[in-house]
Formats: structure tokens, sequence, C-alpha cells
């Protein structure tokens, strides 16, 4: 018989929410990410600053933006009207454009800051390994971003800083001139996708801590038998634990491994404006996974992940 844990209330209060330590920023004091945080892509500003205000009540503290999302300008205000703790208890994140030369990065994240009302932000990563039309696609293009990443994780305006959609081969580029290693590597993960980009033991090996984004699987491709919400495979999991939900399941399938592998493992960021969708998606420390249902959950192959990340070249 799987095993059955007590869950917490519904909505898991702030101090209950695991963190890893992704590094230290540039004054040396700890860099904390909590494992489960709100997602904001494909929100507009008025959605996000919704979707951010009930998330804050719900008890997260920690949210993912990007400069291209075009929402920061609502981000910032959920921040300013809805966040009631203090600054230094919430996460941060956001990202600038890949491909850009040394002083577009760091005009870009002036904007981020202006946009966001803050003065630093507690982690700032590349968002491609190219520029997204691929025009600036190189080793040298990579390394000259990462550069002046540092140089803004060095005045302080980001207390830590990484990567996103990065494989094996882009992360060499930057580790072969880094004063700094990434703390982070975003990439598409979920119950499905598999290491899409075979980077996992890249990261494993420099210590970069592996994200996971679009943990449920949306937008996709997927059918209603195997979507990340509601499908066969995560319901049939599901019913095995009291009162957890398909989507729980899948998120907790990212998190456990986060809290087993502490290292070079992080959380996730599921996106919702529900309350009640917001709430649940927080409450996935209440339960563990069986071995034999994360074996289920690491075997399957739907819904697939979109490549291409490793045809930058």
């Amino acid at each position: 018989m799987a095993m059955k844990l007590a869950l917490l209330a519904v909505v898991a209060a702030a101090k209950d929410v695991p963190t890893v330590d992704i590094g230290k920023d540039a004054k040396g004091a700890a860099v904390a990410l909590p494992l489960v945080g709100a997602g904001t892509w494909e929100y507009n500003n008025s959605v996000a600053y919704e979707s951010l205000c009930s998330a804050f009540k719900a008890g997260y503290t920690m949210l993912d933006t990007a400069n291209i999302y075009g929402n920061e300008a609502g981000v910032g205000r959920a921040i300013k009207d809805c966040w009631t703790r203090p600054r230094s208890e919430l996460f941060v994140m956001t990202k600038v454009p890949g491909g850009l030369n040394f002083t577009a990065t760091l005009a870009a994240h002036e904007d981020n800051m202006k946009l966001l009302q803050l003065d630093y932000v507690d982690h700032l990563m590349t968002h491609f390994p190219s520029n997204f039309d691929g025009s600036h696609a190189s080793k040298a293009d990579r390394q000259t971003t990462w550069k002046a990443l540092e140089k803004i994780y060095a005045s302080g305006a980001a207390r830590s800083i990484g990567v996103s959609h990065y494989c094996a081969k882009h992360i060499e580029d930057v580790m072969e001139i880094a004063k700094v290693t990434p703390s982070i590597n975003q990439v598409e993960y979920h119950v499905g996708s598999g290491d899409v980009d075979d980077v996992i033991p890249t990261c494993e090996k420099y210590g970069i801590h592996f994200m996971s984004f679009s943990p449920l699987c949306g937008p996709c491709n997927n059918t209603a038998g195997d979507n990340l919400i509601t499908g066969n495979l995560v319901s049939k999991v599901a019913a095995h634990y009291d009162g957890v939900s398909g989507a729980q399941v899948s998120l907790r399938y990212i998190v456990q491994q986060a809290l087993e592998h502490p290292t070079y493992f992080a959380g996730v960021i599921p996106k919702s404006n529900d309350p009640a969708h917001l709430a649940s998606n927080l409450d996935v420390f209440g339960f563990e996974l069986s071995k034999a249902d994360m074996a289920l959950l690491a075997a399957a192959t739907l819904p697939a992940p979109t490549p291409g990340d490793c045809d930058v070249p």
C-alpha cells in the first residue's frame, strides 16, 4: 500500500515552504530560494497584478517574471500594494533577454528595476542562450552577457544570477570565463518531459540548481488523458493519497526531487489567477510520493516537452 501522510491545511503558511540554498550574494549573505513560487508568464499587467495579490494573500513568498513578459509594471504594483511583509522576505526573480551585448544587458536590468519599482532583485537570469531570432548565438555572445550579469551581481542589483533554456554546451561556455557560478538554470521540466536537454548532469557537476518552468505543462499540446492536472496518470497516483489532486502530484514530483537533491535541484513556479488553485499549488509539503509512484511518474513520456534549445549553436 502506498504511504499516506497527514496533510497540512490547504493554505500552507509561508514559514512552512522549504527553501534551498542557491549560494551567497555579493555581501556574503546566503540566498534561500523557496521551492514553490508564483509564475506570471503570458499574464498582462492587470492579470499579473491580480494573480500576485492573491498569491501573497495565500502565503507565496516568491514570484517569477521577465523583461519580455511585458508585465513587470503590474508585478511592481502588486509588490507595492499587496506585499505587506519586509522586502527581504520576498524572493523576486526576473530575466533579461538573451543575446544582448554588455551595455544592453545592463540597460535591460535597469528597465527591470524601474518597472518593478525595486532597487534589487533576488535572482536575475539571461532568458535564452541567444536572442530569440538567433542572430546573436555564439559562445562570445553568451560570455559577454554573463560578464554583464556578474557586474550586476557585484553591484548588488541582483543577489544571485543564472541562466534559462541553457543546454550543457551553453553552460560550459559560461563556465569557461565565469567568476560567479550560475545559481539556477531554468528549463522546461514536468512529468512526461524527462531531462529534455540532458542538462541535469551538468547542473549537478557545477552545483547549478536545475529549476522547472511549466511544471504543469501549460500551455502544452496534450490530451485530456495525459494532462498534468486531471489526466489519467496523475489522477491515478493522486488516488493513493488522501485529499490530493492530480496537479498537486505533478508539482510534488518536482519538489520532492529538490528536497532529495538540494545542492542541484530547485522547485516550481506554477501560475494561476484562481485563489483556490493558488492555495492548492502551494500545499504540496504535507504528503510524500512513494518510490513506486515517483518511478511511475518518471517513466512517463507524455505530455511531451518542446525540444530545440540545444539547437542554438
